[in-house]
């Protein structure tokens, strides 16, 4: 016989039954099973296993649990419990439980507790008037302005934020503001000779920077040569570059100075040159000439057509 040491309790063991916390249940109703004892301090008791099922046509939902409810003059109250359930009904008569008390002295008594009736019943029905009607089908309540609310803002938040997207990029190709304003941009030799000082003050080749010297000043020319000239210059080879800018209205001397100086960025960007500290200090001289001969050029081009 298996059986559960429950602790150190200790007393005489007097025989009494088992009961239910309820007389009855309904089908699936859930009933405590209680096991009273009373013992005194210093002895031990054993309570072999309960079965699952207990009976047929019932279930254990929760095993045995042991609490002590009070203690006064050397006696304990104990009181296991056990929780029940059925789903049929009937009549259950719960098998009676043995309990083995180890005494103080050493002795053993067998304690044989009978076990109560279980009476599980069902709903009862009124046949006599009783009608089985069809199942009805899902109720369907109308919507609220609560619930449509947030849906309705949603939606009003996604249209205003496409609205503002495609405006946005309507006015960008227009060259205007979200607010349809004209964008004013700077001259293409006032954004390279900004953009030239503020290489000047970087001191960039100073400080064994060479090559992100000649990045940023060459940079700063392709950029300039494609908004004044309409030549695609950022991503080509210097030497095309520079073929379809000796096409247009160059000076000559000045042309050879920026070839030059395309020449030597070339070499220190690309095979590890080392320029000298003239050729670094020509470089934004070379590059601010550039620029404004070119623009005065434009200028006196100008002022032809209009004398013309």
């Amino acid at each position: 016989m298996a059986a559960l040491l429950l602790g150190f309790l200790g007393a005489e063991a007097q025989e009494t039954a088992t009961l239910l916390s309820r007389d009855t249940i309904l089908i699936g109703d859930q009933i405590e099973w209680i096991i009273p004892l009373q013992l005194k301090e210093g002895e031990k008791f054993f309570l072999e296993d309960i079965a699952n099922p207990p009976a047929q046509g019932v279930e254990v939902i929760k095993g045995l649990e042991i609490d002590t409810l009070s203690s006064k003059k050397g006696l304990l109250d104990i009181q296991g419990r056990v929780i029940l359930t059925s789903f049929d009904s009937g009549s259950y008569f719960l098998p009676p439980l043995i309990a083995m008390i180890e005494r103080t002295s050493g002795k053993i008594d067998t304690l044989y507790m009978e076990g109560p009736t279980l009476e599980v019943t069902t709903v009862p029905i009124d046949t006599a008037t009783y009608v089985i009607k069809d199942i009805k089908g899902q109720i369907r309540y109308p919507l609220t302005f609560k619930e449509v609310l947030p849906w309705a803002g949603l939606a009003l938040l996604l249209a205003a934020a496409i609205y503002a997207l495609v405006r946005f990029i309507k006015l960008r190709r227009e060259n205007r503001t979200f607010f349809g304003r004209p964008i004013v941009k700077d001259p293409p030799h006032i954004v390279a000779l900004r953009s030239l000082d503020k290489i000047r003050r970087q001191k960039l080749w100073q400080n064994d920077k060479q090559k992100q010297f000649y990045t940023e000043v060459t940079d700063t020319l392709r950029q300039y040569v494609a908004d004044r000239y309409d030549i695609v210059a950022m991503e080509r080879p210097s030497a095309e570059m520079l073929a379809d800018l000796k096409k247009q209205d160059i000076d000559a001397r000045m042309f050879e100075d920026i070839e030059k100086m395309f020449g030597t960025a070339d070499l220190v960007k690309f095979a590890k040159f080392q320029a000298s500290a003239e050729e670094n200090e020509e470089v934004i001289p070379t590059a601010v000439r550039f620029v404004n001969t070119t623009y005065l050029s434009e200028l006196d081009s100008e002022a032809e057509e209009k004398e013309e």
